[in-house]
């Protein structure tokens, strides 16, 4: 465990240089701060909450320079305080630095002043470090340090960026809308995946759900201000990416169109490598395109993303199957210098009920109702069904299901999950929609056996269920309840409970790794047993719904992979992400506070115009509209940029930071 010398945290003073290391934080786990990286430790550590030194031989002043250089050039120039006394602020600092004498009372003044007036996170929690320095150790500023060339890394973010996955600039992207700069916000998005306008479509939105404005009113349409700057840039093909430069003499397959794969391609396309994405079926998408109805997700969004990794030079190879039409074995023997496998979960489970016949007319699992559903729009027909349905499930695809059925029968929709309403896992919006559009819901209901009569599906017997005691982690399990079985009659039953791997994609002579389920076994930096393969999504994980299934997961593990595939064919070995150790730090301890919110007006969201449901009757016309210029800048203007602003320093320095 690191020892703190001194510092300040949360206002609190610490000061341990006469040798003592009993004056700390008790709420504090200082081993947090060896995490970073095991093999060189951190001298200083600066944040919103303060600052801690574990190096008796750091200079606080030279650590405070760099944090406020990175300030100065983070200030927007919005407002005067910051806008002027950040510079102000890294001018003097770096003087005091190189010796000369400073007004050390005036400092205080102006980093005041910025803390109590600046619009914004940057100047009001930025200044935070040097304010608690100069009022509990100016006598560590006022000594002449050392410029031994530590290591230095600092990140600028904030609630909203740390809940996303893929740490997408949230208050950066919103500001560009605000100031009528949509293409320079869809570009803030296309650093991290061309899925923007998908994203903004079917994100579950983990970055509202940690928004501070939710603190005054409600938290900002995060969601929908991503996809109305996609609608008016991405989609229309005006923002469109430059053709990347090939400087990499390394080509590398990426095998699987999905969001995973793309992802994976886009962020290797622009590191310099050539990319060729093998997939499966006849088009790219994945499961965004087969598994995502049209009414959520419309296929020309999709595809005009998928076009944006075409233009910056991926081949891709349709009809392409692993282990169908190549292995893996044939990928390096073509010359690929590593593969990144991202295949998914494509195959649909059944209920598996005692007796069961998966060959009953009617009976069919939800990916292959939903791919037959896609295929019928894309043809151009409008897909119909005759009779009741039943659906059994209780996560999105199960809501995809019983949603896409409104749309194709006359008949009555019914949803079976055995657990309770607030235990399911589809996204509580879905939900609340199926609701809207008529699907009746069957919450603690178990299902039994199928009902048949003369090999036709007649219905699906059910079976009440009843909650049990919580168990030692506090979650309480169900049970059928005696004497409750009930028939609900149906000429359609899909199973959506569940997906699982294609065991004929690999075989052992592939020597990739797999456990007892079929899943691609990987290690923290996406690579599987064999080196130079490395995998995402699905296929590793099983699909759940807070893991790649969930589609920013999926593109942050893409990214990942890049990155991991960079470094093994350039170093061999894994990659360091100082933003992911750095985020890891933050998350685990919640380094960043909960600062209460003040001074903020009440602006209320904007609503979101949508079809009503009596409209959505028989067709698949996209429910939720984008927004217009106005409700965007409006909703833009309600985001309080609660950034804040971390750094670090080490002893060493750090891989892949210039010093």
């Amino acid at each position: 465990m690191p020892k703190l010398i001194y510092g300040v945290w949360d206002d609190v003073a610490y000061d341990n240089r006469s040798g003592s290391t009993a004056d700390r934080p008790s709420d504090l786990p200082l081993e947090l701060f060896e995490s970073f990286d095991k093999d060189n430790p951190i001298d200083v550590f600066l944040s919103n909450r303060g600052f801690l030194v574990f190096n008796p031989e750091a200079g606080l002043l030279h650590a405070l320079v760099q944090h406020h250089v990175r300030l100065a050039e983070e200030s927007c120039g919005k407002c005067s305080p910051c806008r002027a006394g950040s510079h102000i602020l890294s001018g003097e600092l770096k003087r005091a630095a190189a010796g000369e004498q400073v007004d050390w009372s005036g400092l205080t003044d102006i980093a005041r002043q910025m803390h109590a007036t600046s619009l914004c996170g940057v100047g009001r929690t930025g200044t935070k470090p040097l304010l608690d320095a100069l009022t509990h150790f100016l006598d560590e500023l006022r000594a002449k340090p050392e410029n031994n060339g530590r290591g230095f890394y600092s990140v600028t973010t904030s609630p909203c960026i740390e809940a996303c996955p893929a740490h997408v600039n949230v208050p950066r992207y919103i500001d560009y809308l605000h100031d009528g700069h949509n293409d320079l916000s869809a570009g803030v998005i296309l650093r991290h995946y061309p899925f923007a306008g998908s994203c903004g479509r079917v994100c579950v939105r983990y970055c509202e759900k940690a928004c501070r404005r939710a603190q005054v009113d409600a938290p900002v349409d995060i969601k929908n201000l991503k996809r109305f700057a996609a609608d008016q840039t991405i989609v229309p093909g005006i923002v469109k990416p430059t053709p990347s430069e090939t400087t990499k003499n390394a080509r590398v397959a990426v095998i699987g169109a999905g969001p995973v794969g793309i992802t994976c391609a886009y962020q290797l396309l622009e590191m310099g490598y050539p990319v060729d994405i093998y997939e499966a079926h006849d088009k790219a998408g994945g499961m965004a395109r087969y598994g995502i109805p049209f009414y959520r997700l419309p296929k020309n969004v999709l595809q005009q993303e998928n076009k944006l990794v075409s233009q910056m030079g991926a081949l891709f190879f349709y009809s392409q199957k692993l282990g169908r039409d190549f292995s893996v074995n044939d990928l390096f023997a073509r010359g690929y210098r590593s593969v990144f496998i991202a295949t998914g979960a494509p195959l649909g489970g059944y209920l598996g009920l005692e007796g069961e016949d998966t060959s009953l007319p009617g009976y069919e699992n939800g990916i292959d109702f939903l791919e037959k559903v896609h295929d019928t729009i894309e043809a151009g027909e409008q897909p119909r069904m005759e009779g009741d349905v039943v659906v059994v499930g209780g996560g999105n695809v199960a809501m995809d299901c019983c949603r896409s059925a409104v749309r194709m029968t006359s008949g009555k929709v019914h949803l079976v999950y055995r657990r309770t309403e607030a235990d399911a896992p589809a996204d509580r919006e879905e939900i609340i929609e199926a609701k809207r559009e008529g699907v009746i819901f069957h919450f603690l209901t178990g299902q039994d056996s199928l009902v048949s009569e003369n090999g036709e599906g007649k219905g699906l017997r059910c079976v009440a269920m009843e909650q049990t005691e919580p168990d030692e982690s506090g979650r309480r399990g169900v049970k059928p309840a005696a004497g409750s079985e009930f028939v609900i009659p149906c000429s359609h039953l899909i199973a959506a409970i569940g997906q699982k791997t294609d065991p004929a994609m690999l075989s052992k002579d592939d020597g990739i790794a797999l456990d007892r389920k079929g899943c691609i076994v990987i290690d923290e930096y996406q690579a599987t047993s064999r080196p130079g393969v490395l995998a995402g999504g699905d296929g590793t994980s099983g699909p759940r719904s807070k893991g790649p299934s969930v589609l920013i997961h999926g593109m942050a593990q893409g990214t990942l992979g890049a990155h991991a595939i960079a470094s093994y064919i350039e170093n061999g070995k894994p990659p360091f992400i100082p933003r992911e150790h750095i985020s890891s730090m933050l998350r685990k301890a919640n380094l960043l506070g909960e600062d209460p919110v003040c001074g903020q007006l009440v602006k209320p969201r904007t609503r979101l115009r949508e079809l009503e449901p009596e409209q959505r009757a028989g067709n698949f016309c996209e429910v939720e509209q984008t927004m217009s210029q106005q409700d965007a800048w409006k909703e833009a203007d309600r985001c309080m940029r609660c950034y804040r602003i971390v750094s670090v320093v080490t002893r060493d320095p750090i891989p892949g930071i210039k010093a």
